[in-house]
């Protein structure tokens, strides 16, 4: 049954905000509401889903192009025994379902679940399918979730099992199960680090290899046909990197390449720095090396004047539409002067993986900064996003642990900034930044807290650096090429008694009042 909610959620009444001191709050309980995840939904809105309540229920709300909350649906009620959260997947499909995979509680034996549910461009949930229920109720022995849409339509998830990873093909029609494959080696531990679609109706699965606790850590990725059987390096995949050790407890996710294959990113301990690396879908080859590449391969970096270790940590990657990759990180010194010094780094490599913008230092999107009372408290990167035609990041200036100003900033091909824009200025820590791409730049949403419960936030980048909603006549331009003309009008009556973009006002069908909306706004499009 279908559980609609709105009166427990403080819902954007006004659209995307254009006020960095008042950022949309699109949930906001008396209970933490955590962990967003972003994936497009028709009529280019976007879903939103996060946990909330006692128990870290589930949800997934659909918001329009505006911002608006179009619906929120209760897709998993926990238990109040569950008190503590792990990762979770979570996409659509170009139908307008979305897919979320997660741990729950089997209800009738109580024990550890992973399950993965649907739910369609109305709200209503389609169909709830376990797909691992554990032995005993040892819940944070499933973790990890991720969840993506092959390009066959099918839906795949993948998740930890104990020291071992589990990826299940499922119908996306009836929810059920097609194929469940175990990534496991034996003398040694595969956890689920990220999953992402291929060619054929195949998927990549990255893994967090190691033998035992002290031993280095390192990324491995295997490719899974739609059959079920293994593409090539079998169950245990082909590493990532020869040498260096991913920090206990991190899990970095990975990007499609749009050709079947993906791009890797992840920080290393000792020395702390970041790498890219490339895989090739069809041969399963790392492109970029045996060890992948370095954002900066200069271990020192230059602090008020004076030379001191640098560390890089936390990339964030995405693909440009000119076909390179960018990265952007966290650059700090340990301490100078008595005082850490703090900034956000970019670089950018070719399809080959030669770095484009100063291979020894990168460059710097925020320079580095010394902590200081109500200056410079910490620096930290949210979410790379597409801006347009270029790309650029988010990322957090702290002036204190509570009071943090989110900026976008966008990059220029030769490494400059192109412009920064403060999306979300008032007093909370603000982190869980993921991104979606939007008509006019990407959506945002985020988890924030001002000393109480947390909430869920959003905004809108545009490519200009003007923050929030465009024009209203904008809205009406559904081809983007800048007016309100003829081909608008022959796409608004293509799509006429549907749901699609030409839906100006949002309530499930193009039809006259859409067309008078067109209409007014004719010949405009500032």
């Amino acid at each position: 049954m279908v559980s609609m909610v709105f009166a427990c959620t403080a819902a954007a009444q006004n659209g995307y905000s254009s006020n960095p001191a008042t950022p949309d709050a699109l949930v906001t309980t008396a209970n933490d509401d955590v962990q967003p995840k972003i994936a497009p939904a028709p009529s280019g809105g976007q879903y939103i889903s996060y946990f909330s309540g006692i128990g870290y229920d589930v949800y997934v709300m659909r918001v329009d192009e505006t911002g608006h909350v179009v619906w929120t649906t209760l897709v998993e009620d926990h238990p109040s025994t569950m008190t503590s959260t792990v990762d979770y997947g979570m996409s659509s499909d170009s139908s307008g379902n979305t897919y979320l995979a997660y741990n729950a509680l089997d209800p009738v034996s109580g024990l550890a679940q992973f399950r993965m549910s649907s739910v369609d461009s109305n709200g209503a949930i389609r169909w709830s399918t376990p797909l691992y229920t554990a032995a005993d109720n040892c819940y944070a022995c499933l973790g990890n979730g991720r969840c993506v849409v092959a390009s066959d339509g099918f839906v795949w998830a993948a998740h930890g099992v104990g020291f071992d990873s589990s990826v299940t093909r499922v119908n996306p029609t009836t929810g059920a199960v097609v194929s469940t494959i175990y990534i496991t080696e034996a003398g040694a531990k595969h956890l689920t680090s990220g999953l992402q679609p291929s060619t054929d109706g195949a998927v990549l699965v990255s893994t967090v290899r190691y033998t035992t606790t002290y031993s280095n850590k390192i990324l491995r990725v295997c490719k899974i046909n739609s059959d079920g059987t293994y593409a090539w390096g079998g169950a245990a995949g082909f590493a990532a990197a020869s040498t260096g050790n991913i920090q206990t407890g991190n899990f970095p996710d990975f990007i499609s390449d749009g050709a079947g294959g993906g791009y890797l990113s992840w920080y290393t301990t000792n020395p702390l720095n970041c790498r890219v690396q490339h895989v090739d879908g069809s041969t399963g080859a790392m492109t970029f090396g045996v060890d992948g590449v370095l954002v900066a391969t200069s271990t020192t970096g230059t602090f008020g004047g004076t030379t001191a270790t640098v560390n890089r940590t936390s990339p964030t990657i995405i693909l440009g539409s000119d076909n390179r990759i960018y990265a952007f990180y966290k650059a700090y010194s340990a301490s100078i002067g008595g005082y850490p010094w703090y900034g956000i780094g970019a670089q950018c490599f070719d399809s080959y993986g030669v770095a484009q913008w100063d291979a020894a230092n990168g460059v710097m999107v925020e320079d580095y900064s010394p902590s200081s009372a109500g200056v410079v408290y910490d620096r930290t990167p949210g979410a790379a996003m597409q801006l347009g035609t270029g790309v650029g990041v988010s990322y957090v200036n702290y002036a204190s642990a509570i009071v943090g100003n989110a900026i976008a900033a966008r990059m220029n091909t030769d490494g400059t900034v192109a412009w920064k824009s403060s999306f979300a200025s008032e007093s909370t820590t603000k982190y869980r930044f993921v991104a979606s791409p939007c008509s006019t730049g990407s959506i945002l949403a985020w988890q924030a807290n001002s000393g109480g419960s947390n909430d869920i936030f959003a905004g809108r980048i545009n490519s200009d650096g003007i923050i929030g909603n465009p024009a209203a006549a904008c809205i009406a331009d559904i081809t983007h090429d800048g007016e309100v003309n003829g081909a608008d009008l022959a796409g608004l009556l293509a799509q006429w008694g549907s749901a699609g973009a030409a839906d100006l006002n949002q309530d499930g069908s193009v039809d006259g009042q859409d067309l008078t909306i067109m209409l007014a706004a004719w010949g405009l499009c500032p």
